[in-house]
């Protein structure tokens, strides 16, 4: 599987354009992935985002979780950066291993706007080094300032034709590397699943998916995800098991399981369509204040038991 092609072999640093895939390799490699692999939890460090790199693994591992999602910032800085060869990376899958964690996810990182289709491409080897399978990605943001100031049309639209370039190139260099760059609702061209639905043709390339995460639709559009997430389920590679309490704009993201968000309904209808990706905690923090490290732990632990009953539930474990 892609997810276990590290270039890191009895401890020599090994050059990670040697594991890129021939197309045809590729193609057969998502298809397993979608069809073939059981469903796996994933926890990010992101809750561990005021804490080391080392805290957020350590409380990953010891919330019982197998697979980590890495590569957002900690303690007010990028840790993992862009070097697939170098120290950062080294470190990270060191740190790994010592809590028996496995990569799966990596974020996409300050890529910069000078040139965010070769720096993604460069993120790429960093997810091949480390032995992920996805990069989380979002699209162009509709807002100057959220909620209450909209880009201009014009902004907009210049914005979202140069984002597809960009990501189609990267996603090329990903499809060669067996590699997923996946999209997140986020506002913008990616906001709903009918923005992916859209979006994802217009980029057009394989490796390029749907990354649905229901408590960034309720938050930021206001609308059901559970009526929405139908439209794009088929290009769903992974799932953000996000959730949301309140009206629009609310800030309160509870444990998954225990906000507005119908997980089950949601587990459901991607059991329906031969889902079998990963699904990926990313935010519990029901309050809008800091929360201690420990306080963390308990708080993920809780989302992985509250989904592994919800995942049995609804037949996709």
């Amino acid at each position: 599987m892609i997810g276990c092609l590290n270039p890191r072999i009895k401890g020599k640093r090994v050059n990670p354009m040697r594991f890129r895939l021939s197309t045809d390799l590729t193609e057969s490699i998502l298809g397993e992935i979608r069809s073939g692999m059981m469903v796996r939890l994933v926890c990010l460090t992101l809750p561990y985002s005021n804490y080391s790199l080392r805290r957020g693994l350590e409380g990953v591992a010891r919330a019982g979780y197998e697979y980590v999602g890495v590569g957002w910032p900690h303690e007010g800085g990028e840790v993992i950066g862009f070097e697939a060869d170098g120290d950062a990376v080294e470190a990270c899958l060191l740190a790994c291993q010592a809590f028996g964690l496995r990569p799966l996810v990596l974020g996409r990182g300050p890529v910069g706007e000078e040139n965010p289709a070769e720096m993604l491409k460069r993120r790429i080897d960093v997810a091949l080094a480390l032995g992920a399978e996805s990069i989380q990605m979002a699209g162009v943001c509709r807002y100057r300032r959220f909620p209450s100031e909209l880009l201009d049309e014009e902004t907009f639209l210049t914005a979202h034709t140069k984002y597809v370039q960009e990501v189609r190139s990267a996603g090329e260099y990903a499809k060669g590397a067996g590699l997923v760059l996946a999209l997140k609702p986020h506002t913008g061209n990616t906001a709903t699943a009918k923005h992916l639905a859209s979006l994802l043709p217009e980029i057009g390339v394989s490796s390029i998916q749907a990354f649905y995460d229901p408590g960034n639709v309720h938050f930021y559009e206001g609308i059901s995800p559970e009526e929405d997430f139908p439209l794009i389920v088929d290009s769903t590679f992974q799932i953000v098991a996000k959730d949301h309490r309140g009206e629009q704009t609310n800030n309160e993201f509870p444990i998954p399981g225990e906000g507005d968000v119908d997980f089950l309904r949601i587990f459901e209808t991607a059991r329906q369509s031969g889902f079998s990706g990963p699904i990926v905690v990313e935010r519990v923090n029901a309050t809008v204040g800091p929360l201690t490290a420990e306080e963390i732990d308990e708080l993920i632990l809780q989302a992985r038991m509250n989904l592994t009953r919800l995942l049995k539930e609804s037949g996709l474990t």
